[in-house]
C-alpha cells in the first residue's frame, strides 16, 4: 500500500477551510479517517504517520483537496480502463489477493490498485462506469485495519450511481461480498493501476496515449460557462475530481433520459444588500456576482459547490438558505436573483439601488457613527 505511514501524502494548509475562517467547523477528514490519524485543529491540519493505515481516504474526502500524493493518479486508472474496453471490470484493493492469468478474457478484466478502494473519488467511479461494468470486490474488507472506510466507499458508489442514472446511463455497479478469490485467480489478470507515470518508458507511453489516438468529443449542448466564470473556477479550491466532473457530466448527458440527481441548492432573499461577501468567500467561485449596465445579475452553479455553508455563514444579513435539490443541469448556472445597482457615494463600490446611495457596510459605518456621536452627547452634556 504506497500510503501506508502516510508515505508520499502532502498537507495544503492553505487548502483547508478550517484554516481560512473560523466556525466552518468542516470535519470530513478526521472524522471519516479510519484509524483517527487526522488532527484538525487551530494550530494546524496534523497527521499521525505512525496511526496512519495507509487507506488515501482523505485524498478524495476532503472537499477542497487538502491532502495530495505525487505517487498517486487516478486518472491513470480511467484511461487504462478505457484502453482496456472491457465489458466488465473487477476492482481490487493492494491488500487483496491479486488474480493472475496469461490469458485474457475478452469480456472480463481486473484491476488493482496500490490503496484502499476508497482512496478513489466518486468523479472517478461516475467516469469509470461510463466505460464499463464494475464489480467491487471487498469479500475481505472485514478483516483489514481500513474497513472503517467502506461506509465512504459504499457512500461514493452510491452517488457515482446516481449520477450515472441521472445522465441516461445504466448503473451497473456491483459488490462482490463472497470469497472468489480462487477462481477469479484461474480466470483473471489483473491490471496494476493508479500510480503516476514515473519511468521513462512510462512517460512516452503516456505521451503517446499508449499506441491509441484520443478521440475528441464535443459538447452536443452549449458551453456549461462563460469565459469568465472558466476563469474564476480554475482559481479556486475545487478538488481535480470535481473538475473532471463538470466537463465529463454534461458531455455524457443524454437528454430527456433518466431523473436528476440530488445537488446543493441555494436561495438568496430579497434581504440580499448586494455586499458581494458571499461570493468573494466561496471557496470554489460558484457563487457569482455579474454587474452589467446598472444590473448586478448573482449567479449560482450546483456541481461546483461542495456544500461548505461558508456563503451562509458570512452572510451579514442571513439571508442564504441551503438545501438539496433535484437538478437537471447541474453544471450550468442559474439566476438566483438580479436588480438595479448604484456606486456608494463614500467608497464607489457596486450597491443594490436605495435612497441614501451606501452600500451595505458604509450604511452600518454610518449607523455605528451615529450611535457614537449621540452616545458622546449624552455623556458630555450630562
Amino acid at each position: 500500500m504506497i500510503f501506508n505511514k502516510a508515505n508520499s501524502i502532502r498537507i495544503d494548509e492553505n487548502r483547508c477551510l478550517n484554516q481560512r475562517h473560523s466556525d466552518v467547523q468542516c470535519n470530513h477528514c478526521w472524522k471519516n479517517c479510519p484509524s483517527k490519524a487526522i488532527i484538525n485543529s487551530g494550530t494546524g491540519v496534523l497527521l499521525d504517520a505512525d496511526q496512519c493505515v495507509g487507506c488515501g481516504l482523505c485524498l478524495h474526502d476532503c472537499p477542497t483537496q487538502v491532502f495530495s500524493s505525487y505517487k498517486w493518479d487516478e486518472t491513470s486508472i480511467i484511461s487504462d480502463v478505457e484502453n482496456e474496453g472491457l465489458k466488465i471490470t473487477e476492482f481490487f484493493c493492494g491488500r487483496h489477493p491479486a488474480p493472475f492469468k496469461k490469458e485474457k478474457s475478452n469480456t472480463r478484466g481486473a484491476v488493482r490498485i496500490p490503496a484502499c478502494l476508497s482512496a478513489v473519488s466518486r468523479g472517478a467511479w461516475y467516469e469509470l462506469g461510463l466505460k464499463t461494468e464494475i464489480e467491487l470486490h471487498v469479500e475481505v474488507c472485514g478483516e483489514c485495519s481500513m474497513k472503517d472506510s467502506l461506509t465512504r466507499l459504499k457512500y461514493f458508489i452510491s452517488v457515482a450511481s446516481e449520477w450515472l442514472e441521472a445522465s441516461g446511463r445504466p448503473a451497473e455497479i456491483s459488490a462482490i461480498t463472497q470469497n472468489t478469490a480462487g477462481k477469479t485467480k484461474r480466470e483473471l489478470k489483473a491490471l496494476e493501476t493508479g500510480l503516476k507515470v514515473t519511468s521513462r518508458r512510462d512517460f512516452f507511453l503516456a505521451l503517446v496515449g499508449k499506441g491509441k489516438p484520443r478521440s475528441e468529443r464535443t459538447p452536443e449542448r452549449t458551453q456549461s460557462f462563460t469565459n469568465t466564470l472558466s476563469n474564476e473556477r480554475e482559481d479556486s479550491l475545487l478538488a481535480d475530481w470535481q473538475k473532471r466532473l463538470a466537463e465529463a457530466y454534461p458531455e455524457n448527458m443524454i437528454e430527456a433520459y433518466g431523473q436528476p440527481a440530488y445537488w446543493p441548492t441555494i436561495k438568496k432573499s430579497k434581504d440580499c444588500a448586494n455586499c458581494g461577501m458571499c461570493s468573494a468567500v466561496c471557496p470554489t467561485k460558484t457563487l457569482q456576482i455579474v454587474v452589467n449596465e446598472g444590473s448586478s445579475s448573482h449567479y449560482f452553479t450546483s456541481g461546483l459547490c461542495i456544500d461548505c455553508r461558508v456563503c451562509q455563514l458570512f452572510c451579514p444579513r442571513e439571508g442564504i438558505s441551503r438545501d438539496r435539490e433535484k437538478v437537471e443541469r447541474p453544471f450550468e448556472p442559474t439566476l438566483l436573483l438580479s436588480g438595479s445597482v448604484n456606486s456608494c457615494e463614500r467608497c464607489n463600490s457596486v450597491t443594490i439601488a436605495n435612497t441614501n446611495r451606501l452600500c451595505f457596510w458604509c450604511s452600518e459605518e454610518v449607523k455605528t457613527d451615529h450611535d457614537f456621536m449621540n452616545a458622546c452627547r449624552k455623556l458630555f452634556l450630562k
